[in-house]
């Protein structure tokens, strides 16, 4: 679900080239379309105005033969008129009826001069030819309804065309064999449901009264297509009138038309169904790009990229309520890599992540940046509230690696940039947070902010480790010399050599300003180089002036270590001088022996210590993470004990830590050297359980190299006195 609602936030749509793209497809696509419809209607308005024509011209062939018919009944008619007169009266009924049936009447009838001359329709739709006899007689040849329907019947459409002969005002007088048809034209006259309709057979009515011929398409009641034709006979008194189904002229064309519609529609289906594939499949391919660009793997957490792209957009929204960019370090994580499996490791991270998502509330976002390092945009800017949070999160973390039953104590240092502008680059404020964290745990903090006061302190730092080179080569450095003294005798029987910078304005700088910045650049181990020089130097003087040496310790970082060939470096210093390194004792921290990979490199170094003719020491020893185990792993000459075994009064439990201790370094033939002692009753306390050496203000505070030597010389006097 997580990873599904940040993939959400990293998409953003189609960006503008594949938006046009996808709109040229649909142009193309539709263009061809209406091409495709557009031919179609074109070629169905072509193969309409073709049946139109054709239904035309066989109705006009269809006219001029009833035309033809009537004037052969007319000249038959008259045939009949002549021949008639010559036989008898009591010959002429049957002369007569042998007309009728060979010249194509039904009968033919003498009757007196009652009625009109020429082609006459009658009531029940029969045709009467009339001619004159004489003035007192008239012939008239009869045709029936249904002889006269065989005569009009056309013999093209396949038997499906039908025709009728109306009058100018479309009223039928002669139907074909199938009145239904030409009842609904009947009604198709008087009915008006639709305009252009009524417009057409106004039109026509029109013409048929002018005498005009045409032609007429329309749909019927049941939704059959029919043409009908018009075409005047019998000199403009009656109307042809042909009506065919439009689907006669263009059933195969409308077969051709619909089978293209299914493919059309077929092809508008497939095109449509590759156009879905193409717009998933783009659509997949961007969720893929943006977990591979904007999300880390192990977590399935936002990672840098995804975190500035996130945090950028939470900032851009309005109204947003003052907000914080949190980053954060986990102390030591390299260690379960080392003491565990990498698939620990890997579940510690998740761990940690899970456990910041559920801190997260909303608009807030939680993101891996990478390795150990993790990063938040969080509500609030006040310190006490993000200290507090973080505090909850410690025992969060606590809870799910015991629950996971991995039995290792998770810390974290965090730093945090309050947003007080949202149009700042995300990477300039990450940036600042990770500053933050790293003040956080040079300072040994959970959480620092980056503000005025970090600012101070970093551009402090930054002028002190760009003014160091300059400082070394100007003189500006001095060692001074706290004294060793042996409780027993009072007298000094060693001195460490400490570090003070003379600044020409700013004067004396102290230790505790300078030494964790330049620690932290890694320059500590010039100065440490600068001061091993200085003690070689006053051990060459001491030689040259007959001055009794003693013993001298020099502290050496840990950089140091990183360097295979230091101690090759301090040898040649050495020689340089010609002093005997066996005068010179190298102090090295607990921290040495977490910091590097494995003890085994640790026992390699400080074994070649000692081949250089150095002696080694345990500097602050109690302070940080040894135990009493490790003295016998490694071959150290003497350990110091931290001044945080001697408060300012010694109570029962803790004399009781520092005699153990005192005894067990007896034991293991180890010089024991106390640092940090300040009072009489410390001193009497040491002394009595047999301290070797004791190094504190109670008996001198770091002294300049004359302030010593005066020191020496008193106690040589009191001494030979």
């Amino acid at each position: 679900m997580n990873k599904k609602r940040n993939l959400d936030h990293y998409e953003r749509g189609f960006n503008a080239a594949e938006k046009w793209e996808i709109v040229l497809q649909l142009i193309i696509f539709i263009t061809a379309l209406f091409v495709v419809m557009t031919l179609t209607r074109r070629l169905r308005l072509a193969i309409d105005r073709k049946t139109q024509s054709y239904v035309t011209d066989v109705a006009l062939q269809n006219a001029y033969r009833i035309e033809e018919k009537l004037q052969v009944l007319q000249q038959n008619l008259e045939l009949v008129k002549v021949h008639v007169k010559d036989e008898l009266p009591s010959h002429q009924p049957i002369f007569l009826q042998e007309a009728a049936a060979l010249l194509g009447f039904d009968s033919l009838v003498i009757h007196a001069n009652d009625s009109e001359t020429g082609v006459i329709v009658r009531e029940n739709q029969q045709i009467d030819v009339t001619v004159a006899l004489d003035e007192q007689r008239q012939l008239t040849g009869s045709i029936s309804q249904q002889r006269m329907q065989r005569m009009i019947q056309s013999q093209s459409f396949g038997g499906q065309g039908l025709s009728c002969i109306s009058d100018a005002e479309g009223r039928v007088i002669i139907s074909p064999t199938s009145l239904e048809p030409f009842l609904k034209l009947d009604e198709l006259f008087v009915e008006k449901r639709d305009a252009q309709v009524v417009a057409d057979i106004e039109q026509m009515q029109a013409r048929m009264r002018s005498g005009e011929r045409g032609v007429l398409q329309f749909v019927a009641r049941d939704q059959t297509e029919l043409v009908l034709s018009y075409i005047p006979i019998h000199n403009g008194q009656w109307v042809l009138l042909t009506l065919v189904p439009a689907a006669l002229m263009s059933r195969e064309v409308d077969l051709y038309a619909f089978w293209n519609y299914i493919v059309l529609a077929l092809l508008l289906i497939f095109c449509g169904l590759i156009l879905m594939l193409s717009l998933y499949r783009n659509w997949k391919h961007r969720r893929r790009l943006g977990e591979i660009a904007f999300m880390d793997p192990l977590t399935r957490a936002p990672n840098d990229s995804g975190f500035r792209l996130l945090c950028r957009r939470q900032l851009d929204m309005p109204g947003l309520s003052p907000s914080s960019i949190v980053f954060i370090n986990l102390k030591h994580f390299k260690l379960i890599n080392e003491n565990y499996r990498s698939e620990t490791g890997d579940t510690v991270l998740k761990i940690f992540m899970e456990c910041l998502r559920q801190t997260c509330g909303q608009g807030e976002l939680a993101a891996r940046i990478e390795a150990d390092h993790f990063s938040l945009l969080v509500r609030g800017q006040a310190y006490d509230g993000l200290l507090a949070r973080l505090q909850r999160l410690q025992g969060q973390v606590k809870l799910a690696l015991a629950t996971q039953q991995i039995d290792f104590t998770l810390t974290f240092n965090a730093g945090f940039y309050a947003v007080y502008s949202v149009s700042q680059d995300v990477q300039v404020m990450l940036g600042r947070a990770k500053t933050a964290c790293w003040s956080a745990e040079k300072q040994e903090l959970l959480l620092c902010q980056y503000d005025q006061r970090l600012i101070d302190t970093l551009n402090q730092e930054h002028a002190m480790t760009g003014a160091l080179p300059g400082a070394l080569r100007g003189g500006q450095f001095m060692i001074v010399l706290q004294p060793k003294v042996d409780p027993a005798g009072g007298r000094v029987a060693g001195a460490e050599a400490l570090v003070r910078w003379k600044h020409p304005e700013k004067g004396m700088i102290p230790p505790g300003q300078f030494i964790p910045i330049l620690e932290n650049s890694g320059q500590i181990v010039q100065l440490d180089e600068f001061v091993f020089e200085q003690v070689c130097a006053l051990l060459k003087r001491w030689q040259e002036d007959g001055i009794a040496a003693l013993p001298i310790s020099v502290n050496l970082s840990r950089h140091h270590f990183k360097n295979r060939n230091f101690l090759g470096r301090l040898r040649s210093i050495a020689d340089h001088y010609g002093i005997d390194p066996g005068w010179i004792e190298l102090e090295i921290t607990e921290s040495i022996f977490f910091d590097e990979s494995s003890i085994e490199r640790v026992k390699t170094i400080v074994h070649q210590i000692h081949q250089s003719g150095f002696t080694c020491s345990l500097d602050d020893f109690g302070s940080g993470y040894s135990s009493l185990g490790l003295l016998k792993e490694f071959e150290i000459d003497a350990i110091k004990l931290d001044r945080i075994f001697f408060p300012a009064t010694l109570d029962p439990r803790s004399q009781v830590v520092i005699e153990g201790i005192v005894a067990l370094a007896k034991n293991l033939k180890l010089t024991i050297v106390a640092e940090g002692v300040e009072s009489s009753e410390q001193a009497d306390f040491l002394r009595r359980i047999g301290c070797d050496l004791i190094q504190g203000y109670y008996y001198s505070p770091p002294l300049t190299l004359p302030a010593f030597a005066e020191l020496r010389r008193k106690q040589n006097q009191e001494f030979e006195s």
